[in-house]
């Protein structure tokens, strides 16, 4: 079931939960105002940030309204297999997980390509200090959750 068609969308990941910890450290620190405690701020950031984060609850929430969008449109639009390329960035993966999900419930072939070259400028990090990221294993879990059929 070829259709004659190349369809490129470029899409970002979700919000991760490192926004989210800012978000939180600016309300709990007063951020933008005189009350502003940047000591306090600054080690909240650093002792709740992670270096591959996970997408927060908003995020969850877009990556599924990006998956509501995507799949009939790649269904209807795309050649099979739908081919999927992405970063191993933890967040990356989450936000195109709800995706693939409704790909495979809907019985539409998905070659997924984990592109290493894809990642933030200085990779995974805390603190300018460089954090290994997933192994192909961990990425494959991470892809594979929420599947019924994880084989």
């Amino acid at each position: 079931n070829v259709r004659p068609s190349i369809i490129l969308k470029m899409i970002r990941h979700a919000e991760s939960a490192n926004n989210q910890v800012y978000r939180d450290a600016r309300y709990i620190y007063r951020g933008g105002t005189p009350e502003y405690d940047e000591a306090g701020w600054i080690q909240y950031v650093d002792s709740h940030r992670s270096a591959d984060p996970s997408i927060s609850d908003a995020g969850k929430l877009q990556a599924e309204a990006l998956a509501k969008f995507l799949v009939p449109h790649l269904q209807a639009q795309a050649s099979q297999p739908v081919q999927v390329v992405t970063s191993p960035m933890r967040r990356t993966l989450e936000t195109i997980r709800p995706t693939l999900v409704g790909l495979a419930e809907a019985n539409t072939r998905v070659s997924i390509n984990v592109q290493a070259f894809y990642h933030e400028s200085e990779g995974c990090h805390t603190k300018g200090k460089a954090e290994s990221g997933m192994n192909p294993e961990q990425v494959t879990q991470v892809l594979k959750q929420g599947y019924k059929n994880q084989d």
